[in-house]
């Protein structure tokens, strides 16, 4: 009971007991019995009464003052203002007339115009327009007064310019005629429809083919045995409660949570991890990462792809990382002190290969602003979901527009380069002309030489893979891998196992076995060093 009814209780029913009930005298013991019966009836009778009396007076008082308590939900009732009259079909066809065309005419805005606004393009959009078209939500309703209401394409639309503007709510309602409440409950479908529809296609571990195309793009940048690059940013969190802001309190004095991913050269997330605390640094974040849980049990990367660098043949692969990660065998990282110009050369090309993942940091707040700017939500999960969702959607128009990038056109000119310099070679060559072929090969440089002379990138091997998960590098000579294999036989671990597990673990952390990595990729580099730093010139 509120404290002012129970104030109302005490003065409408005491008070008047004490000075109206009259005191009595000795009575015998039968008198008294039948007295208090009647005594407890009339005071519930009087309680009851002054408790309806206690609620008129307040109700009384608040309608005086002008305070009318508003009901706890909202409704169809007498004070409550009525929708506005937004006219749907104007919204829904404003939509179609600039982007779609109406009528057999054309749409006003490109190709590239509708890019540019719904940082997409028109094939995603039509891709999640498939999508939602149909879900019960979405699709277009009938409303209590029987009026129809609002098209599928203006809640997806209006969803869109949430997440690529990083506007809010209240701001798409001019163009895409609907309220507020009604785009931010769009904003929310729509992000997890995203993960649960897409998460698993595109936010995954490469197959074997993409890793293969990976591993090559990487070998011709001068970096094998590269499988991406590693990187944290931060997501700053505006309505972090009180009760969690120390925990997320970052360097910067800000509440914020951590994004882990892994890209390649064109952008591409291969690995998204979101929700540590901003507290957390990069060898905080990956710690609890799935990542480094599937490299400490083995599962990732996998052990049956051999790269030879440096004349030795091994099978960890590695990502590209900054100083902020551990000098694990899993990351190459720059020299701590080149001193030397093989470590200056090599620290020059790590720089510019890890430069994917900050890139990455770039491209994709500028597509979708809605991570670019402080999130507004109130819980971890809704950031977690949004920047999946934005993720996912990055990645789809990474895939539709990747054929345009500058890396694959430089991949498609150097392709044919070196066809033309074959068939060049082809044509000088001769019969009775090996003399002069040697003479032409002893006078070409070592870069030359040394690109001639290249191994391929990888090469796929399913036998017993010697002691260990990964197991040492090994020398590349024929014979040295016959005898590996032979000994290995006896020596392989089974997968799964305890011993397993702590092989990988050690293996993938031992610092040793980094800076091994560091002096054979600083020597393959400086071969070929001309070649290699000729684009980031």
């Amino acid at each position: 009971m509120p404290p002012t009814c129970i104030h109302t209780v005490v003065l409408t029913v005491f008070f008047p007991l004490c000075f109206l009930w009259p005191i009595p005298g000795p009575l015998p013991m039968d008198a008294v019995a039948a007295a208090d019966g009647s005594f407890y009836d009339d005071l519930d009778v009087a309680v009851v009464l002054g408790y309806g009396a206690g609620l008129r007076i307040r109700r009384a008082l608040l309608t005086v003052r002008g305070r009318v308590e508003k009901l706890p939900f909202g409704g169809s009732r007498p004070g409550r203002r009525p929708n506005r009259d937004r006219n749907f079909d104007l919204g829904a066809h404003s939509i179609m007339r600039d982007y779609f065309g109406v009528g057999g005419e054309p749409p006003v805005y490109s190709e590239r115009d509708f890019e540019k606004r719904n940082r997409m393009p028109r094939a995603i959009f039509k891709r999640l327009y498939t999508a939602v078209r149909n879900e019960p939500w979405w699709r277009r309703s009938i409303n209590a007064t029987g009026r129809l209401q609002s098209y599928p394409i203006q809640k997806l639309l209006a969803a869109l310019r949430v997440l690529g503007y990083g506007e809010p709510y209240d701001r798409p309602d001019e163009y895409c005629r609907l309220s507020p409440s009604t785009i931010a409950e769009a904003t929310r479908r729509l992000t997890n429809l995203i993960v649960d529809k897409w998460e698993a296609t595109y936010l995954r571990r490469p197959t074997e083919d993409e890793l293969k195309h990976i591993l090559t793009r990487n070998a011709a940048r001068g970096m094998p045995g590269c499988i991406g690059s590693i990187d944290c940013t931060h997501w700053q969190w505006l309505k972090c409660p009180k009760a969690l802001a120390g925990q997320y309190h970052d360097r910067k004095g800000k509440r914020s949570v951590v994004v882990e991913s892994i890209c390649d050269e064109d952008t591409y997330i291969w690995h998204f991890f979101i929700g540590a605390p901003g507290s957390y640094n990069d060898m905080n974040v990956l710690a609890c990462s799935p990542l480094m849980l599937d490299v400490n049990a083995g599962v990732w990367p996998p052990r049956n792809i051999n790269y030879t660098l440096n004349g030795r043949t091994r099978r960890l692969l590695y990502y590209t990382a900054d100083q902020g990660y551990p000098r694990y065998a899993l990351f190459a990282m720059t020299h701590p002190n080149p001193v030397t110009p093989k470590r200056r050369v090599y620290n020059r090309l790590q720089q510019a290969v890890r430069k994917d993942a900050e890139r990455l940091y770039a491209v994709m707040p500028s597509r979708f602003n809605i991570i670019l700017r402080p999130a507004r939500f109130t819980t971890v999960l809704r950031m977690i979901n949004t920047g999946k969702a934005v993720a996912i959607l990055h990645n789809m128009a990474i895939e539709c527009t990747r054929s345009d990038f500058l890396a694959q056109r430089r991949i498609d000119a150097a392709a044919e380069v070196r066809q033309a310099v074959a068939d060049l070679q082809g044509q000088r060559q001769g019969p009775g002309n090996e003399e002069s072929e040697c003479g032409s090969r002893q006078g070409r440089p070592a870069a030359a030489r040394a690109a001639s002379e290249r191994q391929p990138a990888f090469f796929i091997d399913n036998g017993p893979r010697g002691p260990g998960v990964w197991g040492p590098p090994q020398p590349a000579e024929h014979e040295a891998q016959d005898d590996m294999v032979e000994t290995g036989t006896e020596q392989d671990v089974v997968p799964g196992s305890l011993r397993y597990t702590d092989g990988a673990e050690c293996e993938a952390k031992d610092r040793d076995a980094h800076f091994a990595l560091l002096h054979d990729l600083s020597e393959h580099i400086f071969a070929d060093r001309g070649r290699l730093l000729l684009p980031y010139s």
